[in-house]
């Protein structure tokens, strides 16, 4: 019981400990390389995508130790959750498609070819993915792999003490923070240089408010914020040329609309129904 309470009492740490701590594990092979200490072959190389199982891995066993098989229970019912009504599902996966379609009109305004939506199925170490099967792997793997831990996770504790808003830039450093070994092996992050990485961070910070606005609005389903998520991804994270002309584009949008959903929703639940809590404080 003493264990218990005091896990409970320090699941914040222990969260963010875990979900670095197991992410780091993971693509240690990946970093090694990066680093020239070794070399892999592409089989190897797909470790990148079990990269979110930390937080994911990281909530499930917090949970579990602080409530039980109901509480992981709990977990993957939110995780499933796609009763959240079909304008909601309908926002979680278009918003990033007619802001690629936005993009593609704003690349074809400067004179450039309209970007070819097979190149966004275009995935590393998986040469011969579909482009349907692209999507559902973004979705899987740092769609539902980091919601669970970010959103299920440690927004609803955030957000027992903070408002809305304030609870998604703090989790946004947190977030930010557990990418730090990609830069030392991912050739997206790499490219970044020290301005774009700011620039990054700025955008995910934007993301972040975004993902809180919709899990909130949709009554805490890690579906809905790994539905959004995973499309994101598929249109600024593949390889090729078309992604660097359309993912700033699409960048750019998204922190349009959170300005507008902050305006209009306001900062305390950044929706109109209340922010989602842990049940217990923090």
């Amino acid at each position: 019981m003493a264990m218990t309470d005091h896990i409970d009492k320090h699941k914040l740490i222990l969260f963010v400990a875990l979900a670095y701590g197991m992410t780091w594990v993971i693509v240690l092979p990946l970093v090694l390389e990066g680093l020239g200490l070794i070399i892999l072959n592409d089989m190897w190389r797909r470790l990148h995508y079990l990269a979110p199982a930390g937080p994911a891995l990281a909530s499930l066993i917090v949970v579990g130790s602080t409530s039980g098989r109901n509480g992981i229970a709990e977990v993957f019912r939110r995780m499933t959750r796609w009763r959240v009504g079909s304008l909601w599902l309908l926002i979680s996966v278009g918003t990033v498609w007619v802001f690629y379609f936005a993009a593609g009109v704003t690349v074809v305004l400067t004179a450039a070819a309209w970007p070819d939506i097979s190149l966004f199925g275009t995935v590393r170490y998986f040469p011969y993915l579909t482009f349907i099967g692209a999507w559902i792997l973004w979705i899987v793997s740092f769609g539902l792999g980091e919601e669970t831990g970010w959103r299920g996770f440690l927004l609803p504790h955030l957000q027992s003490k903070y408002n809305a808003l304030k609870s998604a830039i703090l989790l946004s450093f947190a977030w930010a923070a557990w990418h730090t070994p990609f830069f030392f092996y991912d050739t997206n992050f790499q490219a970044m240089g020290p301005f774009g990485a700011v620039m990054w961070m700025v955008g995910l910070m934007f993301g972040s408010i975004l993902l809180t606005w919709l899990y909130n609005s949709t009554g805490g389903s890690i579906l809905a914020a790994a539905l959004w998520h995973g499309t994101y991804n598929l249109f600024t994270a593949a390889e090729g040329e078309a992604v660097g002309e359309v993912a700033p584009v699409i960048t750019m949008l998204i922190m349009v609309l959170v300005i507008a959903i902050v305006a209009i929703r306001k900062p305390e639940n950044l929706s109109t129904q209340f922010r989602q809590v842990s049940e217990e404080p923090s």
